[in-house]
């Protein structure tokens, strides 16, 4: 994972969450994105981050979803801003 994820995380999750966490957002593989992109595997990774604000719960239930459509988390983020 890239300085920047685990930055967004260390700054937004408490100590005792953050090896679940990663291990929540190293579970979305390339195959989960299109085209195979790390670009697009990132995005999803850091949308999921924004999205959750923080709560452990929503990174499990927003993982599930990127795993059925990463596209989903990406508009959401979107919608949000």
């Amino acid at each position: 994972m890239d300085k920047e994820t685990l930055s967004f995380i260390d700054k937004d999750f408490d100590l005792e969450v953050r090896k679940s966490v990663i291990k929540e957002l190293l579970s979305i593989k390339l195959k989960h994105v299109m085209a195979e992109s790390k670009y697009n595997l990132k995005n999803t990774r850091m949308s999921i981050l924004w999205l959750a604000k923080g709560k452990l719960k929503e990174v499990v239930y927003l993982t599930k979803r990127a795993k059925i459509d990463f596209r989903d988390v990406i508009t959401w983020t979107i919608k949000e801003k």
